[in-house]
């Protein structure tokens, strides 16, 4: 479990470092129940600190439970928001308490994405979950393995015409608190003393960005979220190569356009 804890803590940061816009929670499997560690949130400390409290396992695991517990969070989701679903499963078996084809079909009627990263062998049940959903089904053979795997997941997947609905989203870019001053953050109800993030609309105070402000529901941002976030709109032309010339009125340049360093020749 510690290899998964740290396997997944390097993966809660490369996924909120590629796309800081989003949001993620977290759902363990114990004693065949499901339940909620985290809520949809864009605070990576918030999701490791939680996971850190809670290595332990125990019991039967169900995946039918698991889904139908996902499936109600992310089926709130708006349209132009991708709804992704990563499980992590080490068990051999599942053990439902009803038909889970069921809970696939609606994870599939409700347009969800679901990959998963087996840590034990390939089950069926789970293949077949990943082929009716459009998501990746892999099985880790190692802890080196098992990281690469997860970290595949990070960038985020391209948007399908079909259900790529355009929409106008209300943001709003805070500006830093003062030092040493004494306000009542939004977040966790509690008196602070400097730092945080003041709403542009209600004046709140929120602790970190992007979050979505307790108050007036305001999607609250910075404009490096923003910048980092586009870049995945408009990926970067791929390159071509070019072959060097021998006339000396047609060389090539020597340095890079970009960041100015030495090119050497291939030919002589």
């Amino acid at each position: 479990m510690v290899v998964v804890a740290n396997c997944v803590e390097a993966f809660v940061r490369e996924f909120f470092d590629q796309n800081p816009l989003s949001q993620l929670g977290i759902v363990i499997i114990k004693n065949g129940v499901a339940h909620r560690l985290t809520d949809l949130s864009g605070s990576p400390e918030s999701h490791i600190k939680a996971l850190g409290n809670n290595l332990e396992c125990s019991g039967d695991s169900s995946l039918q439970n698991a889904l139908d517990l996902v499936h109600g969070y992310l089926s709130q989701i708006p349209s132009y928001g991708h709804r992704e679903v990563l499980v992590l499963y080490s068990a051999l078996s599942t053990c439902d308490p009803g038909d889970i084809m069921e809970s696939i079909k609606k994870c599939k009627d409700s347009k969800m994405r679901c990959s998963v990263v087996g840590l034990s062998a390939e089950i069926y049940i789970c293949k077949h979950l990943c082929e009716e959903t459009g998501g990746n089904y892999s099985v880790a053979i190692d802890e080196s393995h098992f990281k690469d795997l997860l970290l595949e997941h990070c960038p985020p997947p391209p948007a399908i015409a079909e259900f790529a609905v355009a929409s106008l989203v209300k943001m709003g870019f805070p500006q830093r608190g003062a030092e040493g001053v004494i306000a009542i953050c939004a977040c966790h109800k509690e008196v602070k003393i400097g730092g945080g993030y003041t709403c542009p609309r209600c004046k709140a105070r929120v602790c970190e960005l992007p979050t979505e402000c307790h108050i007036c529901g305001l999607t609250l941002v910075s404009s490096p979220h923003l910048a980092r976030s586009y870049h995945h709109l408009f990926p970067v032309t791929p390159f071509e190569e070019v072959l060097s010339r021998t006339s000396s009125n047609d060389r090539l340049p020597r340095t890079c356009f970009g960041c100015q360093q030495f090119l050497p020749n291939p030919v002589n």
